[in-house]
């Protein structure tokens, strides 16, 4: 009987690292369902050992893993164990997401040309630069000459030249 009480607590003190270890690997639910089968073995060997103490297994397990489960997702990944198991994406700079945003940015006021139509949108060249662009208002057609009136992120934004504004 003692070694079936030594068996349920290694049951059980397996599962929860197991269920910690899904939280910060990927592995689809292997390990979570292999504690499922340690949790398993534990409310049956608890059985063997006497049908009360069974049932007080499963109403034990009922409330404490759903409380259990919540604490490792909300406090595993910030402990040092957590942040070494836990697969994290590499921190971006400032402006690395839009690695453009700056070029274009310093395009506002050019006189550029349409190399396709704009409908509202399309590309125009600035330089040896293709940009995709937006046009602020209607269509604008290849070849003619627009002007680049906001850049934002990777949104271009250019409005069609009138020939008496060209002429000054």
């Amino acid at each position: 009987m003692t070694g079936t009480i030594l068996l349920i607590i290694a049951l059980f003190v397996g599962a929860l690292l197991l269920f910690a270890a899904e939280v910060c690997t990927p592995t689809f639910g292997v390990l979570a369902a292999t504690a499922l089968g340690c949790l398993v073995g534990m409310v049956y060997l608890s059985f063997t050992i006497n049908p009360t103490f069974g049932v007080v297994m499963i109403v034990v397990l009922v409330f404490l893993l759903p409380v259990y489960l919540w604490a490792m997702i909300k406090y595993l990944p910030q402990t040092p164990v957590g942040r070494i198991l836990q697969l994290r994406a590499e921190p971006k700079d400032p402006g690395e997401g839009t690695p453009n945003a700056d070029i274009l940015e310093s395009l506002v006021g050019m006189t550029v040309v349409a190399e396709t139509p704009l409908r509202p949108s399309g590309a125009i060249r600035a330089g040896n630069r293709r940009i995709i662009a937006t046009a602020e208002a209607g269509f604008i057609d290849k070849g003619a000459k627009v002007k680049i009136i906001k850049a934002g992120g990777t949104d271009v934004i250019v409005r069609e030249v009138e020939q008496k504004q060209e002429q000054t």
